[in-house]
């Protein structure tokens, strides 16, 4: 079973890893204060409404005319690359919203709590993150990677993947 991991990514062995996906960033309901970010594959954008936890939409890849004019579309697997990163560096804005842990979802939901001052500029700071990953993949999956990648085994299959990409050029 390929479930997203640095490794699985690295091998490119993700469970539907090649579908088209969009990664978000959604208010929670009732805390406008609060957002999470993550990934849907592209056929469930519509139903994102539908979760009870979920507020309004502040940015989604797929609307994103910068990465719509460089990429046709982005896969799961790139997405939750891109999930992960952007989950990295903001740790330091992480909030428990206990009733949020007692509602039954697919996975794991990271909270966030936007600055009281500059909330918009945090979010402008997503989508800004967000292109420079997906417009330019290679610099921009390098860009994850350079932070991710923690372990030997880790660093070995991104050491491939980094000679590949030179060949490939």
């Amino acid at each position: 079973m390929g479930i997203p991991s640095i490794v699985n990514w690295l091998g490119d062995v993700i469970d539907e890893g090649d579908a088209h996906a969009a990664l978000y960033v959604a208010e929670i309901n009732q805390h406008p204060e609060l957002i999470t970010i993550s990934y849907c594959p592209l056929v469930q954008v519509e139903q994102l409404q539908s979760i009870s936890y979920l507020g309004r939409l502040r940015y989604i890849t797929c609307a994103d005319p910068e990465i719509c004019e460089k990429r046709t579309s982005l896969s799961l697997k790139d997405c939750w690359l891109g999930e992960q990163f952007l989950l990295y560096q903001l740790s330091d804005y992480r909030e428990i919203l206990p009733y949020l842990q007692e509602v039954e979802t697919q996975k794991y939901t990271e909270i966030f709590k936007l600055p009281e001052s500059g909330a918009s500029r945090f979010i402008e700071w997503i989508a800004e993150t967000s292109q420079k990953i997906f417009c330019n993949p290679k610099s921009g999956y390098k860009l994850c990677l350079d932070s991710l990648v923690t372990t030997s085994r880790q660093r070995l299959l991104y050491e491939q993947l980094k000679m590949q990409w030179s060949n490939d050029l």
